[in-house]
Parts: C-alpha cells; sequence; structure tokens
C-alpha cells in the first residue's frame, strides 16, 4: 500500500518525516518530490515590477522637460534661468513621481503572489500501519493525504 501526502516546505514536514523514519518505516520506503512551480516570466530587460522604481524613471523624465521650460522662462524672470530651471525641476520630479505612482498603484498591489512550491511525500507501508501513519501527517499539517492499494 502507498500513502500520499503533499505539504508545503516547512519545519513540520521534517518534523513527520522525522517521527515516521522512528517509529514505523525505514528511510528507504518514504520518497519525497519537490514539486516546480509554474516558471516565472522574466520582465523586459531594465524593467522591474517594483512601483517606486517605475515612478522615479517617471518622476526624473517628467523633471527633465520641466527643467527645460523652467530655464527657458527663467531667462525672462528675475531669479535667472538656473534658479528657476532647479525649482521646475522640484515641481516636474513630484508631478511626474504623484501622477504615474497614483495611477499605477492599484495594479501593482493586485497582482498575484507567486504560490509556493509543494513537496509530494510518497510512503510504502503496510495496511496495518496506514492509519498510524495518516494520522502523523494530519497532525504534521498535511494539505492533502491519499492511499492507494
Amino acid at each position: 500500500m502507498n500513502l500520499f501526502a503533499t505539504f508545503k516546505q516547512s519545519i513540520e514536514l521534517e518534523q513527520a518525516l522525522s517521527e515516521l523514519e522512528s517509529s514505523y518505516v525505514k528511510a528507504d520506503q518514504i520518497l519525497v518530490i519537490y514539486m516546480d512551480n509554474e516558471p516565472q516570466q522574466v520582465p523586459l530587460v531594465g524593467r522591474t515590477k517594483d512601483i517606486h522604481s517605475n515612478s522615479f524613471e517617471a518622476g526624473m523624465a517628467s523633471a527633465t522637460g520641466s527643467a527645460v521650460i523652467g530655464a527657458s522662462i527663467g531667462f525672462v524672470l528675475a531669479w535667472g534661468p538656473i534658479i528657476w530651471g532647479l525649482i521646475f525641476v522640484i515641481i516636474g520630479f513630484t508631478i511626474g513621481y504623484c501622477i504615474y505612482y497614483f495611477l499605477k498603484k492599484d495594479k501593482f498591489h493586485t497582482l498575484n503572489p507567486k504560490k509556493e512550491a509543494e513537496i509530494l511525500v510518497i510512503i510504502q507501508c503496510t495496511e496495518t500501519l496506514a492509519h498510524p501513519i495518516k494520522e502523523i501527517l494530519w497532525k504534521y499539517q498535511a494539505l492533502t493525504v491519499g492511499q492507494s492499494s
């Protein structure tokens, strides 16, 4: 008879395996299989999924354009092109950062986190040991437990 159980990677899995090995079955009667997750898609080069770095890029682009406008206007105004260019850099960065951040923050927060990998444990045992082994598996928080004859 074979028993099947799935676990998340945790200390409970290690405790269950050590208790099973010490009480009911030998180590060569237990097979542990690490299940792979869906492969992650690689983002485009230079693009991240962090909203703050993307907002910073948008703010810098807006600051650059604003600095040109501010310096151009500064030739006519009292403080000169350098001061007005710096003032417009700060204003442009703030506006660009805030607009991008507030428009995109909902999309970044609704992304599904990556699922944790599960581990499949296959235990070869006799019919008489099936019930106590199942109890140990449930005790240590197995996600699912099944059996085959």
